[in-house]
């Protein structure tokens, strides 16, 4: 009988870490988004609260609810689909925060920070999908 792979131990750290980072943002984004973008230089725009809270929910159901399925997941054919999109996801923001902080387009600060939670993000979910069974 064929043994199904089961996920490496590295996506449990990585998954963990995910949605302790999706949730503490998530939460942050719905409930005080102009405060939360004020500790990183954003100015106040209520313009935006409502993308910044429905950003906010996107965070929570499909970064923190993932990430908590991924780590009690047993199989890692239950988790390959959700490494493959947060990779793609974390690599888009790294790039879009690095180009914004080049361009001078938001604070530097703002970008800087998020530049870099999203960067070790991918580090963490490329190591993951290095580590896969195959």
């Amino acid at each position: 009988m064929d043994q199904i792979p089961s996920p490496p131990s590295i996506a449990r750290v990585t998954f963990a870490i995910h949605a302790i980072v999706a949730t503490v943002i998530g939460v942050l984004l719905l409930v005080i988004p102009e405060t939360f973008g004020s500790w990183f230089g954003y100015t106040s725009c209520p313009d935006v609260v409502p993308p910044l809270r429905a950003f906010g929910a996107v965070l929570l159901g499909l970064g923190a609810v993932t990430s908590i399925y991924g780590v009690t997941a047993r199989a890692w054919e239950r988790v390959d689909l959700i490494v493959r999109a947060e990779i793609t996801t974390t690599a888009l923001m790294t790039i879009v925060f690095i180009v914004s902080a080049i361009l001078g387009s938001g604070p530097m600060l703002g970008n800087i920070v998020f530049a870099v939670v999203s960067a070790i993000l991918l580090a963490l979910f490329v190591a993951t999908w290095v580590a896969r069974p195959k």
